[in-house]
């Protein structure tokens, strides 16, 4: 009975910390760093989650480290939605799914690696190969143990380092180190020599949080022209971590207030951007004292 209350302590605990980080991350007062930095925890915290789903619902790797990173993406717009805050973790599993749903969807539409092989001069069964190698390695990372299997995705799929991935799971780097180290040794012997050979060589590359993060506020980057003034051009940037705005020779400093507007700091106005179907970013809407001085379009990224 002890250790079901201790562990049901646990569980409140840990949700309390997953709440307040969703309040910080969409909290219209906080500055576009702050809000940057608690859903990079957010991602640190649940990131082995998204992966082991991503991995579960697509079958191809690659595709599936993309599918987790939209799925992120997709939650840090959409973090006013969420009714209940320390529901992060299950959200986030739907979310992913349903970028992995889609991704089959546009499949057909895609350029196939077959297309992208014929184009380089290689052979396009090399691609084929390439992918029923993902299945069969994904397959045998579903069957480690929980512990194990964490510890692995973090590391190979994640490109996170060895105390990167101690951080994550919360122990000590000798502990992350050992789960890795008899990770490998099963999947050496589950896998082929060829496949083992090559998925284990690979290490970390890069970060999935600062992917993540990057990407968070990377959409409004790029410049804008209004139509009846394209010569005056307004160049929205990011500068260590600050979202700058240039427009009309003047510099200004640009703060989050929601999840689609940037205001400049130094005035009173604010910045609201449009999106497409497809989520992206195209148009800028700008208003001062409480009016619409007009629209630009986004003509490049930055």
């Amino acid at each position: 009975m002890e250790d079901q209350m201790a562990a049901a302590r646990r569980v409140a605990h840990r949700g309390s910390i997953v709440a307040e980080l969703v309040r910080r991350a969409r909290d219209p007062k906080m500055s576009a760093a702050a809000q940057s930095e608690a859903f990079a925890a957010l991602v640190k915290r649940f990131q082995a989650l998204a992966l082991a789903a991503a991995l579960s619902a697509c079958d191809d790797v690659d595709d599936a480290r993309d599918a987790c990173q939209s799925a992120f993406l997709v939650a840090w717009r959409s973090l006013p939605k969420l009714r209940e805050p320390a529901a992060f973790g299950k959200w986030m599993k739907r979310l992913v799914r349903t970028q992995c749903a889609r991704g089959r969807r546009r499949g057909p539409g895609r350029r196939t690696d077959y297309d992208e092989m014929v184009d380089e001069g290689c052979d396009p069964f090399e691609s084929v190969d390439r992918r029923a190698n993902a299945t069969i390695v994904r397959l045998a990372v579903q069957h480690l143990p929980q512990d194990e299997r964490q510890a692995v995705t973090l590391f190979y799929f994640a490109d996170e380092s060895l105390r990167e991935v101690a951080r994550t799971l919360d122990i000590t780097v000798a502990s992350a180190g050992k789960r890795i180290y008899s990770g490998r040794l099963r999947l050496r012997r589950e896998l082929p020599r060829s496949v083992a050979r090559r998925f284990l060589g690979a290490g970390p590359s890069r970060s999935f949080v600062r992917d993540v993060q990057a990407g968070i506020f990377d959409d409004f980057l790029g410049e804008y022209r209004f139509p009846t003034r394209p010569d005056r051009p307004v160049v929205v940037r990011r500068e260590g971590s600050q979202m700058v705005g240039y427009a009309g020779g003047q510099r200004c400093v640009l703060a989050s207030r929601h999840f689609s507007r940037l205001n400049p700091t130094e005035f009173d106005g604010e910045v609201r951007f449009r999106r497409d179907r497809r989520g992206r970013v195209t148009q800028l809407v700008y208003h001062e004292f409480g009016r619409r001085l007009g629209v630009a379009h986004k003509v490049a990224s930055r």
